[in-house]
């Protein structure tokens, strides 16, 4: 059974701050990311290091200084191999503009319509 998105996703390639736990780990570790893909509800994002599905991260934006709370839904070995591609749900933001951009697509704007 495919997953429905709830809004589209758009490209764009926005350095963040990524936050969370690895496995195993007595702390958490920050490291800088990108996104791939972003949407209302979540992105797709390229980082160094892998997310169990289930993990809470934090993402710091830099472009426009938010902090966003998500939870990791899959995480995949990225093409390369050299990074992995994660996507994540946001859970909580201050704004509803959390990935700073300048003009908002309409694709953000409106729900998915039936998209796996």
């Amino acid at each position: 059974m495919s997953e429905k998105r709830r809004s589209q996703r758009v490209s764009e390639n926005i350095t963040i701050q990524l936050v969370g736990m690895q496995p195993g780990a007595s702390s958490a570790t920050a490291q800088q990311a990108r996104t791939l893909e972003v949407s209302r509800e979540g992105a797709m994002i390229e980082c160094r290091s892998k997310f169990e599905p289930g993990a809470e991260v934090m993402i710091h934006n830099p472009k426009n200084l938010q902090n966003g709370f998500f939870k990791v839904k899959r995480a995949n070995l990225s093409p390369t191999g050299s990074a992995w591609n994660i996507a994540v749900e946001l859970q909580e933001s201050g704004d509803e503009n959390f990935w700073g951009l300048a003009e908002i697509p309409d694709q953000l704007r409106q729900p998915a319509k039936n998209q796996p």
